[in-house]
């Protein structure tokens, strides 16, 4: 199969590609920064882009069966990140599968921080219930219930 990785560079893509060369699976792997990839093998094709770039992306995901996002929050705080890169990029993943007639996405996702002005949807409530913390719990229940306590 081939299979493209966004975010292949992470610890997340980097475990997901390494799983999939390991079956015998041919990987494109875009990546920001190449030198942040330690992997080594026959199968691995590293594609250099940023996620804005709609012609690279097309690129990556040309010659692919199914295409695997682990991207996430960055964990360099320092990086001072504007807008939303992640869901902009997928859209722009999203516009290159169905161009060139690709079915197949797999997206992981990574709770970030929350905010007040995030909406109340199981989205933004089911990653604090999952807690063991029972302060955590009651928030949830409270969140249910429609208390801010």
């Amino acid at each position: 199969m081939n299979i493209t990785v966004f975010g292949a560079s992470g610890a997340i893509g980097q475990l997901v590609t390494q799983l999939a060369l390991d079956h015998g699976d041919f990987v494109t792997a875009y990546v920001r920064n190449p030198q942040k990839i330690s992997l080594k093998h026959p199968n691995l094709s590293l594609v250099q882009g940023e996620l804005s770039n709609i012609s690279t992306i097309e690129k990556a995901v040309d010659e692919s069966d199914v295409v695997i996002s682990t991207l996430g929050p960055a964990s360099d705080m320092s990086r001072k990140l504007k807008g939303t890169p992640i869901a902009d990029g997928h859209e722009l993943m999203i516009r290159a599968m169905n161009k060139l007639n690709k079915k197949r996405f797999i997206t992981l996702a990574t709770p970030a921080l929350q905010s007040d002005d995030d909406k109340k949807n199981m989205s933004t409530i089911l990653p604090r219930c999952i807690s063991q913390n029972s302060s955590s719990k009651r928030l949830c229940r409270n969140e249910e219930n429609g208390r801010n306590d």
